[in-house]
Protein backbone atom coordinates (compact mmCIF):
# COMPACT_ATOMS: atom_id res chain seq x y z
CA UNK A 1 0.00 0.00 0.00
CA UNK A 2 2.83 2.73 1.00
CA UNK A 3 4.52 1.68 -2.57
CA UNK A 4 2.08 4.04 -4.22
CA UNK A 5 2.73 6.79 -1.00
CA UNK A 6 5.22 9.59 -2.02
CA UNK A 7 7.76 9.88 1.07
CA UNK A 8 9.22 13.18 2.07
CA UNK A 9 12.26 13.96 4.21
CA UNK A 10 13.36 17.59 5.83
CA UNK A 11 16.21 18.08 7.80
CA UNK A 12 19.21 20.36 6.95
CA UNK A 13 22.65 22.08 8.63
CA UNK A 14 24.94 20.02 9.79
CA UNK A 15 26.46 16.73 8.84
CA UNK A 16 24.90 14.72 11.69
CA UNK A 17 20.82 15.58 10.90
CA UNK A 18 21.84 15.24 7.15
CA UNK A 19 23.70 11.81 6.60
CA UNK A 20 21.43 9.94 8.59
CA UNK A 21 18.28 11.71 6.21
CA UNK A 22 20.27 10.84 3.28
CA UNK A 23 21.22 7.10 4.58
CA UNK A 24 17.57 6.70 5.20
CA UNK A 25 15.77 8.15 2.13
CA UNK A 26 18.48 5.47 -0.03
CA UNK A 27 17.43 2.89 1.91
CA UNK A 28 13.69 3.42 0.79
CA UNK A 29 14.43 4.17 -2.75
CA UNK A 30 16.30 1.04 -3.16
CA UNK A 31 12.99 -0.45 -1.61
CA UNK A 32 11.24 0.93 -4.73
CA UNK A 33 9.61 4.16 -2.97
CA UNK A 34 9.28 7.61 -4.13
CA UNK A 35 11.14 9.53 -1.76
CA UNK A 36 12.17 13.59 -1.80
CA UNK A 37 15.09 15.59 0.24
CA UNK A 38 14.11 19.29 1.72
CA UNK A 39 16.72 20.93 3.11
CA UNK A 40 18.63 24.50 3.69
CA UNK A 41 21.76 25.69 1.43
CA UNK A 42 24.53 24.79 4.39
CA UNK A 43 22.83 20.84 4.62
CA UNK A 44 22.83 20.54 1.01
CA UNK A 45 26.44 20.12 0.78
CA UNK A 46 26.09 16.38 2.88
CA UNK A 47 23.37 15.13 0.35
CA UNK A 48 25.52 14.64 -2.97
CA UNK A 49 24.85 11.08 -2.05
CA UNK A 50 21.44 10.84 -2.41
CA UNK A 51 19.53 9.07 -5.06
CA UNK A 52 16.21 11.48 -5.52
CA UNK A 53 15.05 14.63 -5.74
CA UNK A 54 16.68 17.18 -3.47
CA UNK A 55 14.70 20.65 -2.66
CA UNK A 56 17.10 23.40 -1.37
CA UNK A 57 15.20 26.38 0.96
CA UNK A 58 16.50 29.62 2.80
CA UNK A 59 16.59 28.90 6.07
CA UNK A 60 18.57 30.39 9.26
CA UNK A 61 18.30 30.51 13.06
CA UNK A 62 17.68 33.47 14.90
CA UNK A 63 20.99 33.69 17.42
CA UNK A 64 23.09 36.89 16.58
CA UNK A 65 22.40 41.10 16.90
CA UNK A 66 19.50 43.16 15.46
CA UNK A 67 20.85 43.15 12.18
CA UNK A 68 21.08 39.62 11.79
CA UNK A 69 17.79 38.51 13.46
CA UNK A 70 16.48 41.27 10.55
CA UNK A 71 17.76 38.88 8.00
CA UNK A 72 17.02 35.77 9.53
CA UNK A 73 12.92 36.25 9.58
CA UNK A 74 13.26 37.68 6.12
CA UNK A 75 15.33 34.17 5.05
CA UNK A 76 13.28 32.31 6.88
CA UNK A 77 9.93 34.33 5.56
CA UNK A 78 11.08 33.26 1.86
CA UNK A 79 11.80 29.65 3.24
CA UNK A 80 8.09 29.12 4.43
CA UNK A 81 6.77 30.28 0.85
CA UNK A 82 9.73 27.82 -0.74
CA UNK A 83 8.47 25.15 1.58
CA UNK A 84 4.51 25.41 0.53
CA UNK A 85 5.42 25.64 -3.21
CA UNK A 86 8.00 22.43 -3.13
CA UNK A 87 4.96 20.57 -0.69
CA UNK A 88 2.25 21.54 -3.57
CA UNK A 89 5.04 20.31 -6.31
CA UNK A 90 5.95 17.06 -4.46
CA UNK A 91 2.42 16.21 -3.06
CA UNK A 92 3.71 13.64 -0.09
CA UNK A 93 1.76 11.01 2.08
CA UNK A 94 3.98 10.95 4.55
CA UNK A 95 6.77 13.46 6.06
CA UNK A 96 10.16 12.24 8.34
CA UNK A 97 11.80 15.04 9.79
CA UNK A 98 15.49 14.71 11.32
CA UNK A 99 15.61 17.88 12.91
CA UNK A 100 17.60 20.59 13.13
CA UNK A 101 16.68 24.66 12.58
CA UNK A 102 16.04 23.89 9.14
CA UNK A 103 13.33 21.34 9.25
CA UNK A 104 10.90 24.21 11.08
CA UNK A 105 9.83 26.38 7.99
CA UNK A 106 9.29 22.76 6.23
CA UNK A 107 7.13 21.71 9.24
CA UNK A 108 5.11 25.19 9.51
CA UNK A 109 4.48 24.74 6.20
CA UNK A 110 3.17 21.13 6.77
CA UNK A 111 0.29 22.29 8.29
CA UNK A 112 -0.79 24.33 5.42
CA UNK A 113 -0.56 21.57 3.71
CA UNK A 114 -2.55 19.52 6.11
CA UNK A 115 -5.71 21.99 5.36
CA UNK A 116 -5.95 20.45 1.98
CA UNK A 117 -4.39 16.83 2.15
CA UNK A 118 -3.77 13.88 4.75
CA UNK A 119 0.13 13.48 5.77
CA UNK A 120 1.34 11.67 8.25
CA UNK A 121 4.17 13.15 10.47
CA UNK A 122 7.13 11.84 11.72
CA UNK A 123 10.11 13.09 13.70
CA UNK A 124 13.52 11.30 14.02
CA UNK A 125 16.17 12.52 17.13
CA UNK A 126 20.01 12.28 16.90
CA UNK A 127 20.68 13.16 20.31
CA UNK A 128 20.17 11.81 24.36
CA UNK A 129 18.49 15.53 24.80
CA UNK A 130 15.44 16.33 22.41
CA UNK A 131 16.27 19.87 20.00
CA UNK A 132 13.89 22.73 19.80
CA UNK A 133 12.66 21.88 16.91
CA UNK A 134 11.41 18.48 17.18
CA UNK A 135 10.13 19.53 20.82
CA UNK A 136 7.73 22.31 19.51
CA UNK A 137 6.38 19.36 17.07
CA UNK A 138 6.29 16.60 18.93
CA UNK A 139 2.39 16.87 19.77
CA UNK A 140 1.66 16.51 15.88
CA UNK A 141 3.71 13.78 15.28
CA UNK A 142 2.53 10.23 14.83
CA UNK A 143 5.68 8.35 16.51
CA UNK A 144 8.72 9.89 17.69
CA UNK A 145 11.90 8.30 16.84
CA UNK A 146 14.73 8.17 18.74
CA UNK A 147 18.83 7.45 18.85
CA UNK A 148 19.35 6.57 22.01
CA UNK A 149 16.96 4.74 24.17
CA UNK A 150 16.67 8.17 27.01
CA UNK A 151 15.81 11.13 25.63
CA UNK A 152 16.27 13.60 28.93
CA UNK A 153 14.11 16.32 28.55
CA UNK A 154 11.20 14.55 26.74
CA UNK A 155 8.31 15.48 27.76
CA UNK A 156 6.17 12.27 30.19
CA UNK A 157 3.13 13.16 28.27
CA UNK A 158 4.82 12.44 24.71
CA UNK A 159 7.01 9.09 26.11
CA UNK A 160 4.25 6.66 24.66
CA UNK A 161 5.13 7.86 21.10
CA UNK A 162 8.95 6.94 21.51
CA UNK A 163 10.13 4.40 19.46
CA UNK A 164 14.03 3.16 20.20
CA UNK A 165 15.47 2.65 16.66
CA UNK A 166 19.03 4.12 16.34
CA UNK A 167 20.63 6.14 13.71
CA UNK A 168 20.44 5.41 10.11
CA UNK A 169 23.22 3.96 8.39
CA UNK A 170 23.95 3.48 4.74
CA UNK A 171 25.36 -0.22 5.70
CA UNK A 172 25.77 -2.80 8.15
CA UNK A 173 29.39 -2.51 9.55
CA UNK A 174 31.70 -5.51 10.19
CA UNK A 175 35.00 -4.69 11.61
CA UNK A 176 37.94 -6.67 10.50
CA UNK A 177 40.32 -6.53 13.61
CA UNK A 178 42.99 -8.57 12.20
CA UNK A 179 43.28 -5.72 9.76
CA UNK A 180 43.89 -3.74 12.51
CA UNK A 181 46.66 -5.52 14.49
CA UNK A 182 48.67 -6.09 11.15
CA UNK A 183 49.03 -2.37 10.48
CA UNK A 184 52.65 -1.55 11.95
CA UNK A 185 51.95 1.77 13.33
CA UNK A 186 48.72 2.75 15.91
CA UNK A 187 46.26 4.86 13.86
CA UNK A 188 45.10 7.76 16.39
CA UNK A 189 42.31 9.79 14.56
CA UNK A 190 41.14 13.06 15.52
CA UNK A 191 37.62 13.98 14.21
CA UNK A 192 35.45 16.91 14.81
CA UNK A 193 32.56 16.15 13.08
CA UNK A 194 30.99 17.69 10.06
CA UNK A 195 32.25 20.92 11.73
CA UNK A 196 35.31 20.20 12.28
CA UNK A 197 36.99 21.52 15.84
CA UNK A 198 39.75 23.97 16.28
CA UNK A 199 39.64 23.46 20.21
CA UNK A 200 40.18 19.73 19.78
CA UNK A 201 43.27 19.87 17.68
CA UNK A 202 44.85 22.56 19.55
CA UNK A 203 44.34 20.68 22.96
CA UNK A 204 45.89 17.39 20.89
CA UNK A 205 48.77 20.01 19.54
CA UNK A 206 49.80 19.96 23.30
CA UNK A 207 49.45 16.37 23.80
CA UNK A 208 51.81 15.42 21.33
CA UNK A 209 54.55 17.42 23.43
CA UNK A 210 53.74 15.08 26.71
CA UNK A 211 54.31 11.66 24.88
CA UNK A 212 57.15 9.06 24.89
CA UNK A 213 59.68 10.03 21.58
CA UNK A 214 59.94 6.40 21.26
CA UNK A 215 55.95 5.85 21.53
CA UNK A 216 55.35 8.77 19.36
CA UNK A 217 56.98 7.03 16.85
CA UNK A 218 54.79 4.03 17.04
CA UNK A 219 51.67 6.57 16.04
CA UNK A 220 49.96 7.35 13.30
CA UNK A 221 47.75 10.80 12.95
CA UNK A 222 44.83 11.16 11.10
CA UNK A 223 43.43 14.64 11.51
CA UNK A 224 40.33 16.06 10.07
CA UNK A 225 41.57 19.76 10.01
CA UNK A 226 39.76 23.28 9.07
CA UNK A 227 41.68 24.61 5.81
CA UNK A 228 42.25 27.81 7.53
CA UNK A 229 44.69 25.77 10.53
CA UNK A 230 45.78 23.42 8.16
CA UNK A 231 49.03 24.91 6.92
CA UNK A 232 50.21 25.89 10.78
CA UNK A 233 50.09 22.31 12.15
CA UNK A 234 51.20 20.59 9.35
CA UNK A 235 54.33 22.95 9.78
CA UNK A 236 54.35 22.02 13.44
CA UNK A 237 54.32 18.50 12.95
CA UNK A 238 56.60 18.63 10.39
CA UNK A 239 58.80 20.14 13.04
CA UNK A 240 57.91 16.62 15.11
CA UNK A 241 58.63 14.50 12.75
CA UNK A 242 55.07 12.94 13.36
CA UNK A 243 53.58 10.85 10.86
CA UNK A 244 50.05 12.30 9.67
CA UNK A 245 47.20 12.92 7.84
CA UNK A 246 45.16 15.77 7.47
CA UNK A 247 42.15 16.16 5.82
CA UNK A 248 39.63 18.80 6.31
CA UNK A 249 36.21 16.36 5.71
CA UNK A 250 35.88 12.04 5.83
CA UNK A 251 34.31 11.48 3.00
CA UNK A 252 35.40 7.89 3.26
CA UNK A 253 35.32 7.54 7.43
CA UNK A 254 34.13 4.02 7.22
CA UNK A 255 37.27 3.13 5.70
CA UNK A 256 39.39 4.89 8.09
CA UNK A 257 37.33 3.68 11.37
CA UNK A 258 37.93 0.26 9.94
CA UNK A 259 41.62 0.81 10.59
CA UNK A 260 41.64 3.14 13.79
CA UNK A 261 42.97 2.01 17.42
CA UNK A 262 41.95 5.39 19.15
CA UNK A 263 39.08 7.89 18.26
CA UNK A 264 40.14 11.54 19.76
CA UNK A 265 36.61 13.26 19.31
CA UNK A 266 33.82 15.23 19.97
CA UNK A 267 30.66 13.48 20.79
CA UNK A 268 27.71 14.49 18.06
CA UNK A 269 25.26 11.64 17.59
CA UNK A 270 27.10 10.39 14.37
CA UNK A 271 30.29 10.15 16.15
CA UNK A 272 29.16 8.01 18.55
CA UNK A 273 27.31 5.80 16.33
CA UNK A 274 30.43 5.51 14.40
CA UNK A 275 32.69 4.46 17.22
CA UNK A 276 30.20 1.65 18.14
CA UNK A 277 29.95 0.41 14.79
CA UNK A 278 33.52 0.33 13.91
CA UNK A 279 34.08 -0.44 18.29
CA UNK A 280 36.95 2.37 18.60
CA UNK A 281 38.27 3.18 22.36
CA UNK A 282 37.82 6.96 22.54
CA UNK A 283 38.37 10.25 24.17
CA UNK A 284 35.67 12.25 23.84
CA UNK A 285 35.64 16.15 23.88
CA UNK A 286 31.84 17.07 24.32
CA UNK A 287 31.51 19.97 22.37
CA UNK A 288 30.54 22.98 25.74
CA UNK A 289 28.13 24.85 23.95
CA UNK A 290 26.07 22.80 22.54
CA UNK A 291 22.49 22.96 22.92
CA UNK A 292 20.93 21.42 26.00
CA UNK A 293 24.13 20.06 26.59
CA UNK A 294 23.67 17.45 24.24
CA UNK A 295 27.22 16.12 23.69
CA UNK A 296 27.62 15.65 27.47
CA UNK A 297 24.69 13.20 27.68
CA UNK A 298 25.45 11.48 24.51
CA UNK A 299 28.91 11.13 25.20
CA UNK A 300 27.75 9.84 28.82
CA UNK A 301 25.81 7.14 26.83
CA UNK A 302 29.48 5.53 26.34
CA UNK A 303 30.99 6.85 29.39
CA UNK A 304 28.63 4.63 31.59
CA UNK A 305 29.41 1.80 29.39
CA UNK A 306 32.93 1.92 30.19
CA UNK A 307 33.25 2.09 26.62
CA UNK A 308 35.31 5.57 26.28
CA UNK A 309 37.59 8.48 28.35
CA UNK A 310 35.28 11.70 28.64
CA UNK A 311 37.08 15.30 29.38
CA UNK A 312 35.76 18.31 29.86
CA UNK A 313 36.87 21.24 27.62
CA UNK A 314 36.38 23.90 29.21
CA UNK A 315 38.50 22.52 33.05
CA UNK A 316 41.11 20.77 30.64
CA UNK A 317 44.20 19.67 32.60
CA UNK A 318 46.58 18.58 29.94
CA UNK A 319 48.28 16.20 32.48
CA UNK A 320 44.72 14.38 32.64
CA UNK A 321 44.40 14.44 29.27
CA UNK A 322 48.04 12.91 28.95
CA UNK A 323 47.95 10.28 31.62
CA UNK A 324 44.14 8.62 29.63
CA UNK A 325 46.03 9.16 26.35
CA UNK A 326 49.33 7.31 27.56
CA UNK A 327 47.31 4.80 29.27
CA UNK A 328 45.30 3.65 26.25
CA UNK A 329 48.52 3.57 23.84
CA UNK A 330 50.51 1.30 26.35
CA UNK A 331 48.21 -0.41 28.74
CA UNK A 332 47.23 -3.01 26.69
CA UNK A 333 44.56 -4.79 29.22
CA UNK A 334 42.90 -1.27 29.31
CA UNK A 335 42.55 -0.28 26.14
CA UNK A 336 41.27 -4.57 25.47
CA UNK A 337 39.15 -4.01 28.20
CA UNK A 338 37.48 -0.51 26.91
CA UNK A 339 37.09 -2.48 23.39
CA UNK A 340 35.32 -5.30 24.46
CA UNK A 341 33.08 -2.65 26.75
CA UNK A 342 32.07 -0.64 23.19
CA UNK A 343 31.75 -4.29 21.59
CA UNK A 344 28.62 -5.19 23.67
CA UNK A 345 26.82 -2.30 22.27
CA UNK A 346 24.25 -3.61 19.89
CA UNK A 347 22.93 -1.72 17.34
CA UNK A 348 19.22 -1.74 16.01
CA UNK A 349 18.79 -1.93 12.49
CA UNK A 350 17.57 1.53 12.33
CA UNK A 351 16.19 1.67 8.47
CA UNK A 352 14.09 -1.52 8.76
CA UNK A 353 12.61 -0.79 11.91
CA UNK A 354 11.40 2.79 11.48
CA UNK A 355 9.90 1.24 7.62
CA UNK A 356 8.05 -1.40 9.40
CA UNK A 357 6.45 1.57 11.96
CA UNK A 358 5.57 3.44 9.16
CA UNK A 359 3.95 0.88 7.04
CA UNK A 360 2.26 -0.52 10.08
CA UNK A 361 0.90 2.98 11.09
CA UNK A 362 -0.47 3.51 7.55
CA UNK A 363 -1.76 0.00 7.21
CA UNK A 364 -3.98 0.46 10.29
Amino acid sequence: ILMNKKILICTGGTGGHVIPAVNFGNFLINKGFECSLILDKRGNKFSNNFMGKVFIIRSSHLSGNIFYKFNSLINLSIGLIQSLFFLNKIKPNICISFGSYATFMPLTALFFYKLFRNINLYLHEQNSVAGKVNLFFLPFTDSFFTNFEEVINLPEKYKKKKIYVGLPSDKRVNRDITQIENTSKKLILIYGGSQGAKNLINNFLLLIKTININELKKLKFIIQCPKKLEVSIEKYLLYLKVDYQIETFFYDIDNILSKTHIAITRAGAGTINDLIRHQVPSIIFPLPNSIYDHQYYNAKFLLDKKACIVLNEITFKLDDYSKDFNKLITDKKYFENMKESISKIILPDTNELILKTILNKNNE
